[in-house]
């Protein structure tokens, strides 16, 4: 177990699947499951929780940090064109 760099994080443990491999939604109803404490985080306070979420491809619900890296990875390429063309440019004046 790697130590986590902040005291409130999340370790993503499994996924529910079908027999198939592939994922699939949960119906409405009661569900039981049984867990066995292999790390005992009593002597440092802590608690454990367990979480049912829903992730996408990119991460997780809050899709603000996957738009944020499209956007500055645009930019980047937008500025790189930008800069070629007026290195490029600034070359053909140079040699003429």
């Amino acid at each position: 177990m790697r130590t986590a760099g902040l005291p409130n994080f999340r370790k993503l443990y499994g996924m529910v699947s079908g027999p198939d491999g592939v994922a699939m939604d949960l119906d409405k109803g009661s569900y039981y499951i049984e867990v066995e404490n292999l790390y005992n985080v009593n002597s440092f306070n802590g608690k454990k929780w367990f979480v049912l979420s829903t992730t996408n491809m990119l991460g997780g619900r809050n899709y603000f940090l996957a738009i944020c890296y499209i956007v500055v990875g645009a930019l980047c390429i937008v500025f790189a064109i930008i800069f070629f063309v007026a290195y490029m440019r600034k070359q053909s004046l140079q040699t003429s």
